[in-house]
Protein backbone atom coordinates (compact mmCIF):
# COMPACT_ATOMS: atom_id res chain seq x y z
CA UNK A 1 0.00 0.00 0.00
CA UNK A 2 1.08 3.73 -0.47
CA UNK A 3 2.68 5.84 2.35
CA UNK A 4 0.73 8.68 4.30
CA UNK A 5 1.76 11.37 1.44
CA UNK A 6 -0.76 11.03 -1.72
CA UNK A 7 0.20 13.04 -5.40
CA UNK A 8 -2.02 13.46 -7.83
CA UNK A 9 -2.34 14.88 -11.71
CA UNK A 10 -3.37 18.89 -11.22
CA UNK A 11 -5.15 18.13 -15.08
CA UNK A 12 -7.09 15.33 -14.14
CA UNK A 13 -8.17 16.92 -11.15
CA UNK A 14 -9.22 19.88 -12.75
CA UNK A 15 -11.36 17.51 -14.73
CA UNK A 16 -12.37 14.35 -13.19
CA UNK A 17 -12.26 15.88 -9.62
CA UNK A 18 -9.90 16.27 -6.68
CA UNK A 19 -10.75 12.79 -5.09
CA UNK A 20 -10.88 11.41 -8.33
CA UNK A 21 -7.77 12.00 -9.23
CA UNK A 22 -6.29 10.53 -5.99
CA UNK A 23 -8.02 7.36 -6.40
CA UNK A 24 -7.03 6.93 -9.99
CA UNK A 25 -3.32 7.95 -8.84
CA UNK A 26 -3.74 5.33 -5.86
CA UNK A 27 -4.99 2.97 -8.97
CA UNK A 28 -2.37 2.89 -10.48
CA UNK A 29 0.53 2.92 -8.02
CA UNK A 30 -1.68 -0.12 -6.51
CA UNK A 31 -2.96 -2.36 -8.96
CA UNK A 32 -2.56 -5.67 -7.96
CA UNK A 33 -4.41 -4.91 -4.53
CA UNK A 34 -6.71 -2.33 -6.00
CA UNK A 35 -10.51 -2.89 -4.63
CA UNK A 36 -13.09 -0.10 -3.64
CA UNK A 37 -12.88 -2.20 -0.08
CA UNK A 38 -8.46 -1.30 -0.36
CA UNK A 39 -9.28 2.48 -1.00
CA UNK A 40 -11.97 2.34 1.87
CA UNK A 41 -9.03 1.50 4.25
CA UNK A 42 -6.41 3.45 2.69
CA UNK A 43 -8.65 6.80 2.61
CA UNK A 44 -10.22 6.79 5.93
CA UNK A 45 -9.40 10.75 6.44
CA UNK A 46 -12.58 10.88 3.14
CA UNK A 47 -16.38 10.59 3.39
CA UNK A 48 -17.22 7.02 2.18
CA UNK A 49 -20.05 8.30 0.32
CA UNK A 50 -17.24 10.43 -1.90
CA UNK A 51 -14.73 7.43 -2.51
CA UNK A 52 -17.79 5.10 -3.54
CA UNK A 53 -19.00 8.08 -6.06
CA UNK A 54 -15.38 8.53 -7.28
CA UNK A 55 -15.03 4.70 -7.89
CA UNK A 56 -18.14 4.54 -9.76
CA UNK A 57 -16.98 7.26 -12.04
CA UNK A 58 -13.75 6.56 -13.04
CA UNK A 59 -14.95 2.37 -13.49
CA UNK A 60 -17.70 3.98 -15.42
CA UNK A 61 -15.01 5.28 -17.41
CA UNK A 62 -13.46 2.40 -18.27
CA UNK A 63 -10.18 3.76 -16.49
CA UNK A 64 -9.68 0.80 -14.00
CA UNK A 65 -8.18 -0.92 -16.37
CA UNK A 66 -4.84 -2.92 -15.67
CA UNK A 67 -2.80 -2.10 -18.89
CA UNK A 68 -3.06 1.97 -17.77
CA UNK A 69 0.19 2.49 -16.25
CA UNK A 70 1.51 5.49 -17.51
CA UNK A 71 0.88 8.54 -15.35
CA UNK A 72 1.82 10.39 -18.91
CA UNK A 73 -1.14 8.66 -20.46
CA UNK A 74 -3.49 9.32 -17.59
CA UNK A 75 -3.08 13.13 -17.50
CA UNK A 76 -3.81 13.47 -21.17
CA UNK A 77 -7.33 12.46 -19.99
CA UNK A 78 -8.81 15.61 -20.97
CA UNK A 79 -7.26 15.54 -24.31
CA UNK A 80 -8.69 12.68 -25.30
CA UNK A 81 -11.92 10.46 -25.69
CA UNK A 82 -11.69 10.25 -21.85
CA UNK A 83 -13.79 13.24 -21.10
CA UNK A 84 -15.45 13.57 -18.40
CA UNK A 85 -17.21 16.74 -17.43
CA UNK A 86 -16.07 18.73 -14.29
CA UNK A 87 -18.53 19.68 -11.41
CA UNK A 88 -19.31 23.14 -12.38
CA UNK A 89 -20.13 21.98 -15.60
CA UNK A 90 -22.50 19.72 -13.67
CA UNK A 91 -24.09 22.38 -11.87
CA UNK A 92 -24.59 24.50 -14.81
CA UNK A 93 -26.63 21.15 -16.49
CA UNK A 94 -28.65 20.87 -13.43
CA UNK A 95 -29.27 24.31 -13.39
CA UNK A 96 -30.48 24.21 -16.81
CA UNK A 97 -33.13 21.48 -15.50
CA UNK A 98 -30.88 19.07 -17.59
CA UNK A 99 -30.88 15.15 -15.61
CA UNK A 100 -27.30 14.04 -14.94
CA UNK A 101 -28.18 11.11 -16.50
CA UNK A 102 -29.10 12.05 -19.45
CA UNK A 103 -26.20 14.15 -19.28
CA UNK A 104 -23.49 11.08 -18.47
CA UNK A 105 -25.39 9.10 -21.45
CA UNK A 106 -24.05 11.90 -23.81
CA UNK A 107 -20.54 11.61 -23.33
CA UNK A 108 -20.05 8.64 -25.19
CA UNK A 109 -21.06 10.19 -28.91
CA UNK A 110 -19.65 13.41 -27.75
CA UNK A 111 -16.01 11.89 -26.61
CA UNK A 112 -16.61 9.45 -30.00
CA UNK A 113 -16.94 12.97 -32.38
CA UNK A 114 -13.99 15.08 -30.36
CA UNK A 115 -11.58 11.76 -30.61
CA UNK A 116 -7.75 12.18 -31.99
CA UNK A 117 -8.85 16.35 -32.10
CA UNK A 118 -6.71 18.73 -30.55
CA UNK A 119 -9.31 20.58 -28.79
CA UNK A 120 -8.37 22.10 -25.14
CA UNK A 121 -10.04 20.91 -21.57
CA UNK A 122 -11.92 24.56 -21.75
CA UNK A 123 -13.23 24.52 -25.10
CA UNK A 124 -14.36 20.88 -24.64
CA UNK A 125 -16.47 21.50 -21.32
CA UNK A 126 -18.20 24.17 -23.52
CA UNK A 127 -18.62 22.40 -26.16
CA UNK A 128 -20.20 19.70 -24.10
CA UNK A 129 -22.72 21.50 -22.23
CA UNK A 130 -23.92 22.96 -25.80
CA UNK A 131 -24.09 20.00 -27.26
CA UNK A 132 -26.03 18.45 -23.97
CA UNK A 133 -28.49 21.50 -24.16
CA UNK A 134 -28.92 21.14 -27.73
CA UNK A 135 -29.97 17.56 -27.30
CA UNK A 136 -31.70 18.08 -24.23
CA UNK A 137 -34.30 20.32 -25.79
CA UNK A 138 -34.62 18.38 -28.71
CA UNK A 139 -35.89 15.39 -26.40
CA UNK A 140 -37.65 17.18 -24.41
CA UNK A 141 -39.78 18.72 -27.65
CA UNK A 142 -40.07 15.35 -28.76
CA UNK A 143 -41.77 14.38 -25.49
CA UNK A 144 -43.89 17.14 -25.40
CA UNK A 145 -45.03 16.29 -29.06
CA UNK A 146 -45.71 12.46 -28.52
CA UNK A 147 -47.76 13.48 -25.12
CA UNK A 148 -49.87 15.44 -27.38
CA UNK A 149 -50.45 12.49 -29.70
CA UNK A 150 -53.50 10.17 -29.08
CA UNK A 151 -55.76 7.67 -30.92
CA UNK A 152 -58.89 8.79 -32.21
CA UNK A 153 -62.00 7.97 -30.97
CA UNK A 154 -65.73 7.27 -31.82
CA UNK A 155 -66.95 10.86 -30.75
CA UNK A 156 -64.08 12.66 -32.72
CA UNK A 157 -65.11 15.60 -33.94
CA UNK A 158 -63.49 18.32 -36.19
CA UNK A 159 -62.75 21.02 -34.28
CA UNK A 160 -64.71 24.88 -35.44
CA UNK A 161 -61.27 25.92 -36.70
CA UNK A 162 -61.65 23.08 -38.99
CA UNK A 163 -65.20 23.23 -39.68
CA UNK A 164 -64.97 27.15 -41.08
CA UNK A 165 -61.91 26.35 -43.23
CA UNK A 166 -64.10 23.47 -45.35
CA UNK A 167 -67.31 25.67 -44.45
CA UNK A 168 -65.09 28.55 -46.85
CA UNK A 169 -64.53 26.12 -49.29
CA UNK A 170 -68.58 25.49 -49.75
CA UNK A 171 -68.65 22.05 -48.23
CA UNK A 172 -71.88 21.50 -46.61
CA UNK A 173 -72.32 20.24 -42.89
CA UNK A 174 -74.04 17.29 -44.10
CA UNK A 175 -71.51 16.28 -46.24
CA UNK A 176 -68.86 16.60 -43.84
CA UNK A 177 -70.44 14.66 -41.02
CA UNK A 178 -71.11 11.78 -43.53
CA UNK A 179 -67.27 11.54 -43.88
CA UNK A 180 -66.57 11.00 -40.30
CA UNK A 181 -68.04 6.97 -39.56
CA UNK A 182 -65.27 6.13 -42.35
CA UNK A 183 -62.66 8.13 -41.46
CA UNK A 184 -62.52 7.62 -37.51
CA UNK A 185 -63.12 3.45 -38.46
CA UNK A 186 -60.11 3.87 -40.53
CA UNK A 187 -57.57 5.53 -38.31
CA UNK A 188 -58.86 3.41 -34.91
CA UNK A 189 -58.01 0.04 -37.19
CA UNK A 190 -54.27 1.74 -37.65
CA UNK A 191 -53.61 2.60 -34.28
CA UNK A 192 -51.43 5.55 -35.20
CA UNK A 193 -51.61 8.21 -32.43
CA UNK A 194 -51.54 11.70 -34.00
CA UNK A 195 -52.08 15.49 -32.50
CA UNK A 196 -52.97 17.08 -35.95
CA UNK A 197 -56.22 14.87 -36.45
CA UNK A 198 -58.18 18.28 -37.67
CA UNK A 199 -55.29 18.55 -40.49
CA UNK A 200 -55.45 14.89 -41.39
CA UNK A 201 -59.42 15.44 -41.70
CA UNK A 202 -59.20 18.57 -43.45
CA UNK A 203 -57.12 17.05 -46.45
CA UNK A 204 -59.22 13.98 -47.02
CA UNK A 205 -62.48 16.36 -46.89
CA UNK A 206 -61.46 18.68 -49.69
CA UNK A 207 -60.16 15.42 -51.26
CA UNK A 208 -63.63 13.92 -51.01
CA UNK A 209 -65.18 16.65 -51.78
CA UNK A 210 -63.28 16.97 -54.99
CA UNK A 211 -63.87 13.97 -56.04
CA UNK A 212 -67.77 14.32 -55.10
CA UNK A 213 -68.09 17.39 -57.29
CA UNK A 214 -65.70 17.13 -60.36
CA UNK A 215 -65.78 12.90 -60.58
CA UNK A 216 -62.13 13.15 -61.05
CA UNK A 217 -61.78 9.29 -60.44
CA UNK A 218 -64.05 8.88 -63.47
CA UNK A 219 -61.84 11.18 -65.13
CA UNK A 220 -58.57 9.43 -65.29
CA UNK A 221 -59.86 6.53 -66.86
CA UNK A 222 -60.57 6.00 -70.52
CA UNK A 223 -64.99 5.31 -71.05
CA UNK A 224 -67.24 4.68 -73.71
CA UNK A 225 -70.46 7.25 -74.77
CA UNK A 226 -73.36 5.61 -73.25
CA UNK A 227 -77.21 5.80 -74.20
CA UNK A 228 -77.52 8.06 -70.36
CA UNK A 229 -74.49 10.40 -70.45
CA UNK A 230 -75.68 14.36 -70.20
CA UNK A 231 -73.15 17.13 -69.81
CA UNK A 232 -72.06 17.89 -66.06
CA UNK A 233 -73.39 20.89 -64.25
CA UNK A 234 -70.04 22.74 -65.08
CA UNK A 235 -69.93 22.04 -68.95
CA UNK A 236 -73.55 23.50 -68.98
CA UNK A 237 -72.19 26.86 -67.06
CA UNK A 238 -69.53 26.92 -69.32
CA UNK A 239 -71.56 26.92 -72.92
CA UNK A 240 -74.08 29.35 -70.78
CA UNK A 241 -71.04 31.76 -70.35
CA UNK A 242 -70.63 31.79 -74.37
CA UNK A 243 -74.04 32.58 -74.80
CA UNK A 244 -75.36 29.26 -76.09
CA UNK A 245 -79.38 29.06 -75.28
CA UNK A 246 -80.45 26.15 -73.12
CA UNK A 247 -82.78 24.51 -75.69
CA UNK A 248 -80.33 24.75 -77.85
CA UNK A 249 -77.75 22.46 -76.11
CA UNK A 250 -80.83 19.91 -74.70
CA UNK A 251 -81.40 19.36 -78.16
CA UNK A 252 -78.14 18.74 -79.47
CA UNK A 253 -77.53 16.09 -77.04
CA UNK A 254 -78.91 12.91 -78.72
CA UNK A 255 -77.23 13.80 -81.95
CA UNK A 256 -73.50 14.15 -79.62
CA UNK A 257 -74.60 11.02 -78.51
CA UNK A 258 -75.38 9.34 -81.55
CA UNK A 259 -72.43 10.30 -83.18
CA UNK A 260 -70.07 8.81 -80.66
CA UNK A 261 -71.69 5.72 -79.84
CA UNK A 262 -71.96 4.77 -83.53
CA UNK A 263 -68.13 5.80 -83.47
CA UNK A 264 -67.52 3.32 -80.78
CA UNK A 265 -64.60 5.67 -79.82
CA UNK A 266 -63.72 5.83 -75.56
CA UNK A 267 -62.75 9.62 -73.60
CA UNK A 268 -61.30 10.69 -70.19
CA UNK A 269 -63.40 13.72 -70.84
CA UNK A 270 -66.71 13.70 -72.82
CA UNK A 271 -67.77 16.73 -71.41
CA UNK A 272 -64.97 19.14 -73.18
CA UNK A 273 -66.00 17.21 -76.40
CA UNK A 274 -69.25 18.50 -76.25
CA UNK A 275 -68.63 21.76 -75.71
CA UNK A 276 -66.40 21.57 -78.62
CA UNK A 277 -69.43 20.42 -80.76
CA UNK A 278 -72.19 22.66 -79.10
CA UNK A 279 -69.97 25.38 -80.04
CA UNK A 280 -69.14 24.72 -83.56
CA UNK A 281 -72.86 23.87 -83.91
CA UNK A 282 -74.49 26.78 -82.72
CA UNK A 283 -71.95 29.15 -84.73
CA UNK A 284 -72.91 27.47 -87.70
CA UNK A 285 -76.40 27.60 -87.30
CA UNK A 286 -76.56 30.91 -86.31
CA UNK A 287 -74.97 31.72 -89.64
CA UNK A 288 -77.78 29.40 -91.09
CA UNK A 289 -75.21 27.96 -93.19
CA UNK A 290 -75.84 24.66 -92.84
CA UNK A 291 -78.48 22.01 -92.40
CA UNK A 292 -78.16 18.92 -90.20
CA UNK A 293 -77.22 16.92 -92.36
CA UNK A 294 -73.70 19.07 -92.96
CA UNK A 295 -73.40 19.20 -89.37
CA UNK A 296 -73.71 15.82 -89.27
CA UNK A 297 -70.98 15.37 -91.73
CA UNK A 298 -68.88 17.91 -90.28
CA UNK A 299 -66.54 16.54 -87.81
CA UNK A 300 -63.95 19.16 -86.77
CA UNK A 301 -65.62 19.47 -83.91
CA UNK A 302 -64.91 16.05 -82.57
CA UNK A 303 -60.95 16.40 -82.79
CA UNK A 304 -60.24 19.10 -80.85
Amino acid sequence: MSGKKYSFSKEIAESLGVTEAIVLDFFQNNQEDFSLDSLKNEFKFLDVSQIENSFKKLNNLGLFKKNIHAKDSASNLNETDNFYPSEDLMKQATNLGIKKDFLIDQLGSFNLFWKDKDLKLHSKESKFLQYVLKNWREQEKNEYQESKKVLIGNDWKPSEDAMSILRNLNLNDSFIESLLPEFILFWKEKRIKSNSWNSTFLSHAKKQWARKNYKLDSEKENHPMTDNWTPSENCLKVLGVANVPMDFTESKIPEFRLYWIDAGEISTNWNNKFINFIKNSWEKDSKKGSNILERLANTEWAKK
